[in-house]
């Protein structure tokens, strides 16, 4: 042969190469180097050790001297366990039992663990892998483990590592660790020095929110985590590493992922690092639940009228579409109250059942009277499956108390009722809109009952109410227009009215002088049918009436541009309006305003109908600059008679000439508005009538005031309404209203406030003064600390007073 340093073997198929017992070498083809004693196996190079460890590849050099072997080339081994192995570069080393990886390789485990690292050992002796560079473990729950070296003890399927260590979760939450096991068998992590990253939108808040759990050791399963020592917040960073606004330390919590769970052992809430609140047993669902049953957070209260107490409500979710909240009042002195509310919800409509129970009170007195206090509150909505052009809707509303002072007394306070309330109703509604036919058609049957001291009798009925309305035309011909009214009224005891009345209305743009002038004539056209019964001012027989009225209402638009800079818009405005009817003496508190100085019937009552002829006349003058705007506007009614003693004393229009109704407003960057109604006398010497209201908003201060002065009504009012709010940085805020009856000079009640608040905490102080005295309901000063932590909702201190 032409080289004599080489024995050349060709075979067409595997040949076996046995070496001292312990490796078996299989290959396609074999070349041995005698000088070198080096043996060359390629093509489908399998190697087979006596640990059953099965090391594929495609190139293997074999030096027999030193029992030592290279491999090379789409690397496939699997050990004796299962374990696989891929890599382009190994070795082997026969007399010390220990294969290793040379650069990136891949592993998976028997128990489904895929390893992507570098340079790994295989220590068939001591029976473990290891490496010493940077590896990604990813775990059979999709957890990605991150470190910086590690060892898998092979027997008890278990990854070690100490190091800078990061884990990666399917929610992208991170946890640190200084040292991790990784057991395959349990299916869990276990590390300590742990820190643990929420990257859960659900856990969050605000924007600003950073949720994390610091603790000795953190145990991670796929329907459980569990840590202990822990320290829990929501809150942001704050400089120099300061203690956070609130945390939450535990001796254990365990988060259970099937119930949705936390729960925590020998639990203490801090405060700036104060402790404030200890519970050895705490368990609350984690925040993607949306409703789950459970003790919500009590609170306390110290009140003038029952004393100290606190409230443990509870909520219940009894399915899907239905839950109740009880919530137990207990008070030191007093019986407690019992409170529940129920919620369900149907396929096209919803219901809401609100009810309260106590015995009242303990110790009575003059004031203080013996007896049971209870109440109940129902609402029904039905949207009834009709087309998009047909809307069908039922409301039932049921509202009772068995004494007029039980709702400020334990100041109830749900979805349908609050304690200021002052009349309660119960109806039943129906109503139907028909798009298709320009119709309306609603049916209601109205109870109510007045809490009020100064009624006699408490209760009114109307049973029923029927309104039906349709557009009959819009056309050339104009608008046209049906209403019609059926409504069975009774009250003080033995007060009955029965009215049937129809309206037909009909207007039609008709300019004046070739578009000159914008103008409308307006016709209405009403008839009143009706039965009484102990009621004056009407006909004790049975009645129908015919009333009717024509108008004309005239306007311009005159338009000015001043050098670009702002628009006047300045529109006078006139009607010319003639009834002949007869109109009966109205009674009732009426007031005359811009909204109605331009109609033909003003009053707009069922039961009556404003007659006479008279002018309407007045002007709107607007100037719009930028974000500036201005309004103006003035209007007057000359009656053709002098005295009219039918009209209420109250609209002026029992004159000839009736007041000046005026508005003004200015609106400026949405940050300023300030509006004024006003009503001055015919002589032009007094107001009737002060509305004032004025809005300031900057970023750091919102200022409301609203002051009203009524003259000629039954009980004239004035008095003067003011919030301020004051922000103080991105921290802090001061706020402060009251209300004040300026006829009898004496205020209704201060509020006055402070509150911190960040993106995870806000704390407050709250302190409101009352000023009334309602039989045995005493008012009070109350002072009171409140403070809401993110996720666990609010507390408060006891409300105390004086």
């Amino acid at each position: 042969m032409k080289n004599n340093f080489f024995l050349i073997f060709f075979l067409l198929f595997y040949s076996n190469f046995l070496i001292a017992g312990e490796l078996d070498i299989k290959a396609k083809n074999i070349t041995i180097d005698k000088k070198t004693r080096i043996t060359i196996f390629k093509n489908n190079v399998e190697v087979k050790d006596q640990f059953d460890n099965l090391l594929k590849a495609d190139y293997v050099e074999y030096n027999k001297e030193s029992n030592f072997l290279k491999l090379m080339g789409n690397i496939n081994s699997s050990d004796a366990s299962g374990n696989i192995f891929i890599s382009e570069k190994a070795t082997y080393d026969n007399n010390l039992k220990i294969f290793k990886s040379l650069g990136k390789t891949y592993l998976e485990t028997i128990k489904g663990y895929k390893v992507e690292t570098s340079d790994i050992t295989l220590d068939n002796n001591k029976s473990s892998i290891t490496s010493n560079k940077t590896t990604i473990i990813k775990d059979k729950n999709d957890n990605n483990i991150y470190l910086d070296n590690f060892n898998y003890l092979k027997k008890e399927n278990i990854f070690k590592s100490v190091g800078s260590i990061k884990v990666i979760d399917k929610l992208k939450n991170s946890y640190n660790f200084t040292q991790i096991y990784i057991d395959e068998k349990k299916e869990e992590i276990i590390g300590s020095d742990a820190k643990l990253f929420i990257n859960n939108k659900d856990f969050k808040f605000n924007n600003k929110n950073k949720p994390r759990v610091f603790a000795n050791t953190i145990s991670i399963k796929e329907n459980q985590s569990t840590f202990i020592k822990s320290n829990f917040t929501m809150c942001d960073y704050r400089k120099n590493d300061k203690c956070p606004p609130w945390e939450l330390k535990a001796k254990k919590m365990s988060h259970d992922k099937i119930k949705k769970t936390i729960y925590y052992e020998s639990a203490l809430i801090k405060i700036y690092d104060i402790p404030i609140f200890y519970f050895p047993k705490l368990a609350h669902p984690d925040p993607t639940v949306v409703r789950r049953s459970g003790f919500l957070i009590p609170s306390y209260a110290d009140t003038k009228n029952l004393g100290s107490g606190i409230d443990i409500p509870y909520f219940w979710a009894i399915n899907k579409d239905k839950d109740l909240t009880i919530n137990s009042k207990l008070f030191a002195s007093e019986h407690p109250l019992f409170l529940g509310e129920y919620r369900q919800a149907f396929k096209d409509s919803n219901l809401v059942f609100d009810f309260g129970y106590t015995e009242g009170y303990k110790k009575t007195s003059k004031t203080k009277k013996v007896g049971n206090k209870s109440h109940i509150f129902a609402n029904f909505l039905k949207d009834f499956d009709t087309s998009d052009k047909i809307s069908n809707n039922l409301e039932i509303n049921l509202q009772h108390v068995s004494d007029k002072k039980y709702l400020k007394l334990y100041k109830i306070d749900s979805e349908l009722i609050d304690f200021e309330t002052e009349v309660l109703e119960n109806y039943i509604d129906y109503s139907r809109i028909n798009e298709n036919k320009n119709s309306f058609l609603s049916l209601n049957l109205n109870n109510y009952r007045t809490l009020a001291d100064t009624y006699n009798d408490k209760y009114e009925y109307i049973l029923p109410e029927i309104n039906y309305e349709k557009q009959l035309f819009s056309s050339k011909f104009g608008y046209g227009e049906f209403r019609t009214n059926f409504k069975v009224h009774n009250y003080d005891t033995n007060k009955n009215k029965r009215f049937l009345t129809n309206n037909l209305d009909w207007s039609i743009d008709r300019p004046f002088a070739e578009k000159i002038f914008n103008g409308k004539i307006m016709t209405k056209l009403k008839n009143i049918n009706y039965e009484v019964k102990n009621v004056d001012g009407f006909k004790q027989d049975s009645t129908s009436e015919i009333f009717g009225a024509i108008g004309y209402l005239a306007s311009i638009d005159l338009y000015k541009n001043n050098l670009g800079m702002s628009d006047h818009i300045l529109t006078p405005k006139m009607l010319i309006k003639y009834s002949p009817n007869y109109m009966r003496k109205e009674k009732g508190d009426f007031n005359l305003s811009g909204k109605n100085l331009f109609e033909l019937d003003r009053i707009q009552s069922s039961e009556n109908f404003e007659g006479g002829t008279n002018l309407a006349a007045g002007f709107d003058y607007k100037i719009k600059k930028d974000n500036d705007n201005i309004g103006f506007s003035l209007g007057q009614i000359i009656n053709e008679k002098k005295n009219n003693k039918n009209m209420p004393d109250s609209s002026s229009l029992d004159k000839r000439f009736s007041d000046v109704i005026g508005n003004f407003n200015y609106d400026k960057d949405e940050k300023f508005s300030f509006d004024y109604n006003f009503s001055i006398d015919q002589n032009y010497k007094e107001t009737n009538l002060n509305d004032v209201s004025m809005n300031y908003m900057s970023n750091d201060i919102t200022f409301k005031m609203n002051y009203l002065e009524e003259e000629k009504k039954s009980g004239n009012n004035e008095y003067i309404k003011t919030a301020l709010e004051y922000k103080k940085g991105e921290n802090n805020i001061f706020s402060f209203s009251s209300k004040r009856d300026l006829i009898t000079n004496s205020s209704e009640f201060y509020d006055l406030s402070y509150e911190y608040l960040n993106d995870c905490l806000k704390a407050g102080i709250f302190y409101r003064r009352e000023f009334y005295n309602d039989s045995e309901i005493e008012a009070e000063n109350s002072l009171m600390f409140k403070i809401t932590l993110s996720t666990f909702g609010s507390v408060n201190t006891p409300s105390f007073s004086n």
